[in-house]
């Protein structure tokens, strides 16, 4: 079939334009990512980065919603990535996602190293938007894995209700980049707030400080009452401390201060707070613990510590520790008075084990004492 010249001069025209147009979409589509792949590696704090990932990038690609799921090889993005702010949890816990290794590996091990579009992704990770109301809603959607070398640290989903928006097996370049520079930030930024950690360590026993500990306990009550969880906290003294730096000099006690730490962090588990309250004495939160476990962990403590033996010039000798140990569910009448006042727990459930501490060193020492409530208290 002939086509005259001028209609083949228009076709040659229209292809032309949609060539430029389509270029100059990838060039805007390009400058978007980058100028937001710099503002997230800028960032300078979780607060921010969590906000340019779960908000901005929403707003910015005219998504309907994205969620991030990190994995928690080091058991610690849950504190350093939220830190200590209730409300961001409760802001983003449906659209945040930190997977633990030992109970979400089904989870991790379906996490792809490239990435999955449409209703396929969606599918496939349908886990990923469990939480979110609005998930019956979604047409189509982009899955970007957080890539560190090849090591996959999270990933990324971005959701819309367009289903043209992500059709099945188009390609997501642009996307990808910004999956690539999200997953450096990420990384920058836990690893800087795991660096700020270091400031809230006893520089003797590396274990953490009193100041670190008030602000993990006030947290850590949050997330315990959220969940219906119990909380244990457990005060512990090095007794006679004061004969022994009399008797063997301040370096052995230092020594022994620094083996009883060592032991401590041995009996609990990583998320357990562990912290050095003030000269002899520890203190220790077991989140998410029964008493009756916490007993039985504060019991093998204590036969350790009397088991280890220490060594000064050519003499051998032991130590031995008193502990006492207050449980939150134990404060029921006192957190419905607080009205949620996560301080005023905390300093009750202190106090309480404090007091079970002084039962226990007026008991004869070297034992562990669980508070029991007086009956006005019930």
């Amino acid at each position: 079939m002939h086509i005259p010249g001028h209609i083949k001069n228009r076709l040659l025209q229209d292809k032309l334009e949609n060539l430029i147009k389509h270029a100059k979409d990838n060039e805007k589509k390009h400058e978007q990512c980058e100028t937001f792949g710099f503002e997230i590696i800028d960032a300078d704090s979780p607060t921010e980065l969590r906000y340019l990932l779960l908000s901005r990038l929403r707003a910015r690609f005219q998504l309907q919603e994205v969620v991030l799921c990190l994995i928690d090889q080091h058991y610690d993005i849950e504190r350093v990535f939220l830190s200590h702010e209730e409300k961001s949890r409760i802001n983003y816990e449906d659209r945040l996602l930190v997977l633990n290794p030992a109970k979400d590996s089904e989870c991790i091990v379906s996490l792809n190293k490239t990435s999955v579009t449409g209703m396929k992704a969606i599918k496939k990770y349908h886990w990923m938007i469990a939480r979110l109301k609005n998930r019956n809603h979604f047409k189509s959607a982009v899955y970007l894995p957080l890539m560190r070398g090849k090591r996959i640290i999270g990933a990324l989903l971005l959701l819309s209700y367009d289903e043209n928006r992500f059709p099945d097996g188009v390609g997501t370049f642009f996307l990808q980049k910004v999956s690539t520079m999200s997953a450096v930030a990420i990384e920058n930024c836990l690893n800087q707030q795991r660096l700020k950690e270091i400031s809230y360590q006893d520089v003797l026993t590396q274990v953490y400080n009193r100041r670190y500990f008030d602000l993990r306990l006030k947290d850590e009550i949050a997330r315990s009452l959220r969940c219906g969880d119990d909380l244990v906290c457990m005060f512990l003294d090095v007794d006679y401390f004061k004969r022994i730096n009399d008797t063997y000099g301040h370096q052995t006690g230092d020594d022994v201060l620094v083996r009883v730490a060592n032991q401590i962090k041995n009996q609990v588990r990583v998320c357990d707070i562990v912290a050095r309250y003030g000269g002899e004495e520890f203190v220790v939160v077991l989140p998410s613990t029964p008493l009756q476990a916490a007993q039985e962990i504060a019991e093998r403590l204590r036969q350790g510590i009397c088991a280890d033996s220490h060594r000064y010039q050519e003499k051998e000798f032991q130590v031995s520790i008193s502990i006492g140990m207050a449980n939150l569910k134990g404060l029921d009448k006192i957190q419905q008075r607080s009205k949620q006042d996560y301080e005023t727990i905390g300093a009750n459930l202190l106090s309480r084990a404090d007091e079970a501490l002084y039962q226990s060193k007026e008991g004869g020492r070297n034992r562990v004492t669980v508070f029991v409530a007086s009956e006005t208290e019930l």
